[in-house]
């Protein structure tokens, strides 16, 4: 006890020395709570606090001098914070940080720590001082604007799945439809000797064929998932290789693309090649369709190229009034991508170049 009594009669004498420093005098009254740590002493103990620091905490005077100011740490402050400020002693920093302190009878407050080391006129570390602002009302109402954010940003999700999950029914419906009808059509070409009526009925088939294959890639896909561009080219080509004589075949980067793009790209793939199948070969001849999508700065690279007749010279697809290339056209405007058009030594290559960024 006389220990004690004797080492709280130093500390005062310390603070009593310390209300001769002008600095002090103009804190001592301030209504920010302030200390003032010795960091020559051993454990940097507070030689100084004023009225306002003793008020926010709860603490007596005799209770805080000689103490480093730890004491104010708690079962829930962060080790990390610990650190920082252990270090900015370590490193004579300025910081300022938010830190859980607790108060004399236990109440939690957080913390925001200004701290500074005092230099004398030649530059020399005399004190560290640090101000203490209770934030814990606004760092309540943070936490409770982000809670209430969570709950609304989880409650969105599972509806998103929701909505997601009955979009795959719907689309599992409407695919199994179309299916019939593929194959009512199917039945109906092999009957059909014109060539005209064929010819009309074998784009509709290749297009409601890539509708089917988009709600397929689509019903499997999960919510906001991106989607392999070689799934879609493949699994197209694939689906009409059988219309005539002329072999299809994909080759594709690894490009992964939203779901927004796999409508256009199908269409854009199954069109270029069914008219390649409709106009580059004859009734009995064979060739190969080779469908290629690219990597391009900037963009996708999507290539048709078959070795058949070629298109006539001067060919300009804007001029074209049949309803599979007036529907592509205006897909191609629609996503800002370009169309040309190359007659080979044998065959023409389509070549669309779709904007895209990774």
């Amino acid at each position: 006890m006389d220990l004690h009594i004797r080492e709280l009669s130093y500390w005062k004498n310390v603070k009593s020395k310390m209300r001769l420093q002008p600095f002090v005098h103009a804190v001592e009254s301030s209504a920010v709570p302030i200390a003032i740590a010795d960091p020559f002493e051993p454990d940097c103990p507070l030689v100084f606090v004023n009225d306002a620091f003793l008020q926010l905490t709860g603490y007596g005077e005799d209770e805080v001098l000689g103490r480093n100011c730890r004491f104010l740490q708690g079962p829930d402050t962060r080790p990390e914070d610990r650190q920082i400020l252990k270090q900015a002693i370590k490193n004579r920093e300025t910081i300022s940080h938010e830190i859980l302190n607790y108060k004399k009878d236990g109440t939690a407050f957080w913390n925001e720590l200004h701290m500074a080391p005092m230099l004398d006129d030649s530059g020399e570390l005399l004190y560290f001082i640090a101000t203490q602002v209770d934030i814990t009302e606004r760092v309540n109402r943070q936490t409770g604007l982000q809670q209430a954010l969570d709950e609304r940003t989880e409650a969105l999700r599972d509806q998103a799945e929701r909505t997601h999950l009955m979009a795959k029914e719907m689309t599992h419906r409407v695919r199994n439809s179309l299916a019939l009808i593929q194959a009512m059509l199917r039945m109906q070409l092999s009957s059909l000797s014109d060539d005209t009526a064929r010819n009309a009925l074998v784009g509709a088939l290749s297009r409601i064929q890539a509708i089917v294959e988009i709600q397929r890639i689509i019903e499997h896909a999960d919510l906001n998932a991106r989607i392999d561009i070689g799934q879609i080219v493949g699994s197209i080509c694939e689906k009409l290789d059988h219309i005539n004589r002329a072999h299809v075949v994909a080759s594709t980067d690894k490009i992964e693309i939203s779901e927004d793009l796999v409508t256009p790209v199908a269409l854009i793939i199954s069109e270029l090649v069914t008219n390649a199948q409709k106009h580059a070969y004859g009734p009995e001849d064979g060739g190969i369709i080779a469908v290629t999508a690219r990597r391009r700065q900037g963009g996708i690279e999507l290539c048709v190229r078959d070795d058949g007749r070629g298109v006539p010279e001067g060919f300009d697809p804007m001029t074209v009034k049949g309803f599979g290339m007036r529907m592509l056209v205006q897909e191609i405007a629609h996503l800002g991508a370009t169309l040309t058009v190359e007659r080979l030594e044998q065959g023409t290559c389509f070549t669309v170049v779709i904007p895209h960024a990774e």
